[in-house]
């Protein structure tokens, strides 16, 4: 095999199933260059014919656009299925969970904005001022009372957990002492 004139020739030979015709002998596959093609390959080649003809058909006066959004639909939901084979995660698994949060918030109270004055006396500040190093004291002070309300609320917390843990252990407590009340022998 030569190549010149601008042109290159390569000889492709494909394994064929069992008994179907003669695989080429080594003579033939000595000066023989062989390719090795994926699957994925295989796929995209085919989905490339297939494009090539629908251009083709779109040319000769075929609607293109359903055939278009059709591609697109089919490629949507084979990026569904991928992702959902990858992370394990389906509508159902998001719905289940969305109405778990709905569940746990559902009994929170709203609660008024965390110190509010201080937030306004901030805004104010740079309204006025146009913000830098003249608004620092209220962004301080904004920032203080942020912290001690969220310290008051974690205090509060806390001690709402503890009532709760205390009321929970009475109440297993005074579930043991009838249960062995019931397991004892009946006095004579």
């Amino acid at each position: 095999m030569t190549m010149g004139n601008n042109q290159s020739v390569r000889e492709s030979h494909f394994q064929r199933a069992e008994g179907a015709e003669e695989a080429p002998t080594e003579a033939q596959d000595a000066g023989a260059q062989h390719i090795s093609i994926s699957n994925k390959m295989v796929e995209r080649l085919v989905e490339d014919a297939a494009l090539a003809g629908q251009a083709a058909a779109a040319e000769a006066g075929a609607p293109r656009g359903p055939l278009k959004e059709k591609m697109f639909m089919e490629k949507l939901l084979y990026l569904d299925e991928n992702h959902s084979q990858r992370y394990r995660i389906t509508v159902d698994d998001l719905k289940e969970t969305a109405a778990r949060i709905e569940l746990r918030t559902a009994n929170m109270v709203s609660v008024e904005p965390v110190c509010a004055h201080c937030k306004q006396s901030v805004i104010d500040c740079y309204d006025a001022a146009g913000g830098g190093l003249a608004c620092a004291d209220a962004v301080g002070a904004f920032s203080k009372c942020v912290k001690s309300a969220a310290a008051a609320r974690l205090r509060a917390r806390t001690q709402r957990d503890a009532r709760d843990l205390a009321r929970r252990r009475r109440h297993v407590a005074h579930a043991r002492e009838h249960a062995l009340r019931d397991l004892s022998p009946p006095a004579d």
